[in-house]
């Protein structure tokens, strides 16, 4: 048996699953740990990481690398994404942590974190054609699926973070503000015409705050909706129905829905209109929630290499 920790350095939050890994490349995830971070929210005008950001996140670090350490793991994985990724000292905080904490942290790319949603959707779903949406707090993955294999990917700058504040988001939803986003991202969306030519084909969505969509749809917040939830698939009805409401919610009364991540109600919104309109460019009336993500992709990947 091998026991190895995936750690994710996200914009929203940082994320460890610690998992047993068995002959037959079984794996079972024994250890789940979150800590908001919103180390986006740690950026100077000059994109830079704050000096209190990088001690949050070396604070954070250090408690996971010790649970990790009572855990006996073999080995750890961690990865950082989009605002590592676009902050100008990244390459000069990883250095520093991996100084400080003996911890070697891998920057992946947009395609690369796009290929790791696509291993967990892959192996957990038996969808053939898909597209699927990996909505994070600072980016959004877009992929292409057809017979299970990877055919396009792109990464796009509208997570849940900037959507919200850059579409003033946070509390009731203006129509203005809604038909400002729906232009931009149609726009963006035009720029890959595999997108476009793909009409009809479900969605499968992943991330903590499209998982948000499932968990107030199921503990049927609002009894004006009816529910069309399967095991499997939510439709756009129900989709539509829930932004349409939720958008005349200030804050506070977001966080009072059932269902809601007190983390995540403030930066709801910014991921429930990007998967609305996805799905209506597409003409999609299938969205499936993934209860994985890029850490499980990492780990299916790492489970084949050995």
């Amino acid at each position: 048996m091998n026991r190895v920790a995936i750690i994710d350095i996200g914009s929203n939050s940082l994320k460890l699953i610690i998992s047993d890994i068995y002959d037959n490349k079984f794996f079972q995830i024994s250890y789940e740990k979150k800590t908001k971070l919103r180390l986006s929210n740690y950026k100077t005008r000059a994109n830079d990481i704050t000096a209190l950001g990088i001690k949050k996140l070396t604070s954070s670090l250090e408690e996971m690398k010790k649970i990790c350490t009572l855990y006996r793991c073999n080995r750890i994985i961690a990865v950082a994404t989009e605002t590592l990724r676009k902050s100008r000292n990244g390459e000069v905080i990883i250095e520093s942590l991996k100084e400080s904490l003996n911890l070697d942290i891998k920057i992946i790319n947009g395609k690369q974190e796009a290929y790791y949603g696509f291993v967990s959707s892959v192996n957990s779903t038996n969808l053939r054609d898909f597209i699927q949406i990996d909505i994070g707090g600072s980016s959004a993955e877009i992929v292409l699926v057809k017979d299970k294999k990877l055919i396009k990917s792109v990464s796009l700058p509208y997570g849940s973070i900037p959507n919200t504040n850059n579409f003033n988001l946070l509390n009731k939803v203006s129509q203005e503000d809604e038909d400002k986003f729906k232009k931009i991202i149609f726009k963006e969306f035009d720029k890959y015409p595999w997108i476009k030519e793909n009409k009809n084909l479900p969605i499968i969505g992943i991330g903590g705050s499209v998982r948000c969509i499932e968990k107030i749809l199921r503990n049927h917040a609002f009894d004006d909706i009816d529910i069309l939830v399967d095991y499997y698939m939510i439709s756009y009805r129900n989709i539509n129905s829930l932004f349409n409401i939720v958008k005349k919610l200030n804050l506070d009364q977001k966080r009072e829905i059932k269902g809601m991540s007190s983390n995540r109600a403030d930066i709801f919104m910014g991921c429930l209109i990007l998967i609305k309109y996805l799905m209506l460019y597409i003409n999609s009336d299938k969205l499936s929630i993934s209860k994985f993500g890029i850490r499980e992709g990492i780990l299916f990947e790492y489970a084949e290499s050995l």
